[in-house]
């Protein structure tokens, strides 16, 4: 294989455009037998229509066809941007020389002579395809090396660019770096001058702690170590100055881990403020100390300062009014049972006693007013008496209700009955009574409690509320029974209210607190009150039904 048959393409097509059939015979057998696809065109418009469509990469042109002779094909073939690269290789029988000139005038690259020699002829389309095949190489190389030349051209412009960008910033950075330089010795020399200032502040510092009149210590994180201690902390602890160092301030603490609990929450707050802590003196006696620390550093190390302020003497008064307190109460608790036994007695004995003796003369009035029916005078006279003797019996009945309700004697739901039914009548304001819970299982003193504080809470609402309906509930829950006492009036804030002499919401307070009851005041201004009072009891008898009563 010669060298030009590298270039060769290895399917090439090869157009023969000649009008004489039988002469393309051997051309095309001898063609194809090499490898080559031919087409076949008969006169000129075919031939440049098959040129155009099929793109051959050689065209055989016969110079003689009738109508449009091959010289003009091939004119026009080279005028079409189609097919004008396509190298044309006339045929003729002719072998002059002013042929051959205007063949090549036309376009074509070679010429050949009939009868066709094939070995010529595939001699000669070799070194054309070739040649073409060599061009297109040259012309795909040449585009590349354009192509590479302007990637150069545009990568050079970047990176000229960029090292006029690179120069301008290091010259930048180089002003920068001296302005930092300078200010770096100016911040030198100010660090220079603030740390002898504070040198001299410590010196200050400490000559003020330790004249302060308030024991300071300072203590390590890592370990229970006094890393420095004032002369009145030394004092209040007991601490000769050269026993400092060998404390551990764990000794200091009644509790056994107070120190890991102090750190914990200065570590969580990042300060703690007059935290009280029971501590003791290195011989053993204990005392109250406000603790107020925070998280700092000291030489270097993360430390602890811990102000120190004794408050033995407030939490013995504390503890000594907590105690007048629970005595005052407790008395206050006995006076409220010696008080309502006082009510019940003499509920009794007005309603047993007294009524008996009203019930009594009203029957002797009876008796003397039957015996008087022949004197008019005196028969209205006592039947005025028998009227005032009934009025007399009902009041005797109201005041001893109200001492004590009778109904109470026989459990706090018909206690309750009693109490919604009376503030009916006498405030004109619908009470309704829902019961949601049976009789409950409660002794005297907490059924009385229980009732006073929702007939306080009545009270309350006829007195301030302006209220027009009010409704009483009992249930019961998993938290035990339940009494609720709500209104819709004008309601008003808890809080304001507990800052005034509020005796009744005291007293009610009092009452819940005394039977081990829960009490909760819900109101708003103009959003009406609520009084939930709750008492843990054991499961007792209910009804097979929730009742409804008003």
């Amino acid at each position: 294989m010669t060298q030009l048959d590298d270039y060769r393409p290895r399917t090439a097509t090869v157009l023969i455009v000649d009008d004489t059939p039988a002469n393309l015979a051997v051309v095309v057998d001898a063609l194809g037998e090499r490898g080559f696809r031919v087409l076949i065109a008969l006169d000129s418009a075919e031939a440049i229509e098959r040129a155009r469509f099929s793109q051959p990469e050689l065209i055989l042109l016969d110079v003689n066809m009738p109508g449009i002779n091959g010289f003009d094909t091939c004119r026009r073939l080279k005028g079409d941007a189609q097919t004008r690269d396509i190298p044309v290789i006339f045929m003729t029988v002719a072998d002059g020389i002013s042929d051959m000139i205007e063949g090549f005038r036309a376009g074509g690259v070679d010429y050949v002579t009939k009868p066709v020699r094939i070995d010529e002829v595939i001699a000669r389309m070799d070194v054309h395809l070739a040649m073409r095949e060599m061009q297109t190489a040259l012309v795909e190389q040449n585009r590349q090396l354009q192509q590479e030349v302007r990637v150069r051209q545009q990568a050079e412009f970047e990176l000229s660019c960029v090292r006029d960008e690179l120069e301008l910033r290091v010259a930048r950075r180089t002003e920068q770096l001296a302005r930092a330089n300078d200010d770096l010795r100016a911040e030198i020399a100010e660090r220079e001058h603030a740390q002898a200032r504070l040198k001299l502040s410590e010196a200050r510092l400490r000559e003020i702690v330790e004249a302060s009149p308030v024991p300071l210590c300072i203590g390590s994180i890592a370990k229970p170590h006094v890393l420095y201690a004032n002369e009145q902390w030394r004092q209040l602890f007991g601490v000769a100055e050269h026993e400092q160092p060998n404390v551990s301030i764990n000794d200091f603490y009644v509790e056994e881990d107070g120190r890991r609990k102090l750190l914990e929450r200065v570590r969580l707050d990042g300060n703690v403020s007059d935290t009280e802590v029971s501590v003791r003196r290195l011989d053993g006696t204990t005392f109250w100390v406000a603790i107020t620390a925070r998280l700092a550093t000291f030489q270097d190390e993360p430390a602890i300062y811990v102000g120190i302020r004794d408050v033995t003497e407030r939490k013995r008064i504390e503890q000594a009014l907590l105690e007048s307190r629970e005595q005052f109460r407790q008395l206050s608790a006995y006076m409220e049972a010696i008080r309502e036994d006082d009510r019940k007695r003499i509920a009794l004995e007005i309603h047993d006693e007294l009524g008996q003796l009203l019930t009594a003369l009203k029957m002797d009035v009876s008796l003397l007013k039957m015996r008087l029916g022949d004197a008019p005078d005196l028969l209205e006279k006592v039947t005025g008496m028998r009227d005032l003797v009934e009025q007399t019996i009902l009041m005797v009945r109201n005041v001893a209700n109200h001492l004590r309700p009778a109904a109470l004697n026989f459990g706090l739901v018909s206690a309750l009955e009693w109490l919604a039914d009376d503030f009916g009548k006498r405030t004109g304001i619908p009470c309704r009574l829902v019961l949601n819970a049976g009789e409950p299982e409660l002794d005297d003193a907490h059924a009385t409690a229980l009732f006073r504080v929702v007939q306080e809470s009545m009270t309350n609402v006829a007195r301030h509320a302006r209220a027009t309906r009010v409704h009483v509930t009992m249930m019961r829950n998993e938290r035990g029974l339940i009494l609720n006492v709500s209104d819709n009036g004008c309601g008003f804030d808890p809080a304001a209210a507990g800052k005034r002499d509020s005796y009744g919401l005291l007293g009610m307070s009092e009452r819940a607190r005394l039977i081990g009851a829960s009490l909760q005041i819900d109101s708003a201004p103009g959003s009406g009150t609520v009084v939930s009072i709750s008492i843990p009891v054991e499961s007792g008898r209910e009804d097979d039904q929730d009742s409804d009563r008003g």
